[in-house]
């Protein structure tokens, strides 16, 4: 396993793992009707949000995509 440079969650490209605060999640090729990132927790399957409440705080926040 790998951890690569930060980039932003909007970035990111569809289908990659990222670790985000200790979290590992997967970003999706979906969007919400809201247009928030659909992209899933790991260990619980539960929505990723990382702590922000908009789409557009969403997309902004820094992950680091894993390699594996």
């Amino acid at each position: 396993m790998t951890l690569s440079a930060p980039v932003t969650l909007e970035e990111l490209d569809k289908g990659s793992l990222f670790v985000y605060k200790g979290t590992y999640a997967l970003k999706t090729e979906y969007r919400t009707n809201k247009g928030a990132i659909e992209a899933y927790i790991v260990g619980s399957g539960e929505f990723f949000w990382g702590g922000v409440t908009t789409a557009e705080e969403q997309a902004k926040l820094e992950v680091v995509p894993v390699k594996i």
